[in-house]
């Protein structure tokens, strides 16, 4: 597959201007004409060989905000109502810019019609608005296949799926991490104001401490004494992490922390895979090469490990020596899915077998449910452990503060 560069006169009488990614320069002139576009000129582009695929760093910057995946998840929703209306995108766009009310996706809806009333394809526009990959490469599989409306329901109504489960995550560690702020905040409190008065009528009375008080003694006058240090490393420590976590390197890292947690790490590891393997299937059964379709939704992927596994495994099997080992080492795909793909180690064929869509879309499907039940058992779980930690923390704090009082109490009386 090729890109190809063209320029004509559409049904309209407008000049027109794109990229087509085809295997020939026969194949570029045949969907032009099923467009109704009179062809001027026809070139190869290698330019932007891997364009409709990655978000260019520095392309249309002053045309387009940055857009984040859930501002495109509305895009994307649009674009899917509209092809099944079957109205023109365009025109259906500069419509439907006025009824959003967040102003940053407004304007980019709007610029995307202008973009396309100028002639330019969706495949492009969405490629120059700094689109997810995946959603560019299901545009182009749609204009392959014919099939757009179809593919930008699945996706919507996947990509919906996912979204629920994660909000469901986030409302599931909500209440634990405000329980948990809440507790640190009381237990801090209680350190800086509460402990020196003790610590004042125990030593007017020279009362024998025990070494649990004494140790909470000691953590309070740390804390009141020597916080103009260790509070500006922390501040400066937080900023740094911040600030790494942001970068390659800083978010390849955390991943590799989060994916190994106790059960957070199980329900994202769910999820990652469920989002890859039914994005898998929808290119494999819209006619994209096993390989070329394996390669675009590893780089699609928003987990390093799965990206650069995809990559040696797509490099592999352009050999005929297809390895499955890096996608093993990740212990997060099913034996199913990876048998999947030992099916198709070494052909490049666009007629996939059947099957093998049906076990991936079955496979995300199952991820999707074993991700649910996950979430709520972590949500049942994982709030009576925080407030058994906050009771046992309180507890600790009371009883340090309290046995040396009942002890005084017994001396003076």
């Amino acid at each position: 597959m090729i890109w190809y560069r063209y320029q004509g006169i559409n049904s309209k009488g407008k000049d027109v201007s794109g990229r087509i990614h085809a295997a020939d320069g026969d194949e570029v002139a045949s969907l032009l004409q099923d467009q109704g576009v009179i062809i001027r000129r026809i070139e190869e582009d290698e330019d932007v060989a891997e364009m409709a695929y990655a978000a260019p760093e520095v392309s249309k910057a002053n045309r387009f905000s940055n857009l984040s995946s859930r501002d495109f998840e509305v895009i994307s929703d649009h674009l899917s109502d509209l092809t099944r209306a079957k109205l023109p995108l365009s025109r259906g766009l500069e419509a439907v810019s006025h009824e959003i009310e967040n102003a940053r996706i407004r304007s980019a809806v709007q610029k995307m019609a202008s973009e396309l009333d100028a002639g330019n394809d969706l495949e492009t526009v969405l490629a120059d608005s700094k689109a997810p990959r995946e959603l560019c490469a299901l545009v182009h599989a749609g204009t392959q296949s014919g099939r757009m409306t179809e593919i930008l329901a699945d996706y919507v109504a996947h990509t919906r799926q996912l979204s629920e489960m994660k909000n469901q995550l986030l409302m599931a560690l909500s209440y634990p991490l405000i329980l948990m702020g809440f507790a640190t905040l009381v237990f801090l409190s209680i350190l800086f104001w509460i402990v020196p008065s003790f610590i004042s009528i125990y030593q007017d009375f020279q009362v024998e401490l025990p070494a649990i008080t004494l140790k909470l003694m000691q953590a309070s006058l740390f804390l009141r004494t020597q916080w103009w240090w260790y509070l500006p490393v922390f501040l400066i420590s937080v900023a740094g992490c911040l600030w790494f976590i942001k970068t390659d390197i800083g978010q390849e890292f955390s991943q590799k922390i989060i994916y190994h947690l106790p059960l957070v790490g199980g329900l994202l590891s769910g999820i990652t895979v469920s989002r890859f393997s039914h994005l898998l299937a929808l290119l494999v059964d819209n006619g994209t090469p096993f390989h070329e379709a394996m390669k675009l939704s590893g780089e699609s992927s928003s987990n390093y490990q799965i990206r650069a596994a995809c990559r040696q495994f797509t490099q592999t099997a352009l050999t005929g020596e297809a390895q499955l080992a890096p996608l093993e080492s990740l212990n997060i795909f099913p034996a199913t899915f990876l048998r999947t793909l030992a099916d198709h180690t070494g052909t490049s064929s666009r007629t996939e077998p059947k099957y093998s869509v049906e076990i991936l879309n079955a496979l995300s499907d199952m991820l999707n449910s074993q991700t649910r039940v996950r979430i709520t058992f972590f949500a049942s779980v994982v709030e009576p452990l925080i407030i058994i930690f906050c009771g046992t923390l309180m507890g600790f704090l009371f009883i340090a503060m309290l046995a040396p009082l009942i002890k005084l109490l017994n001396m003076l009386s």
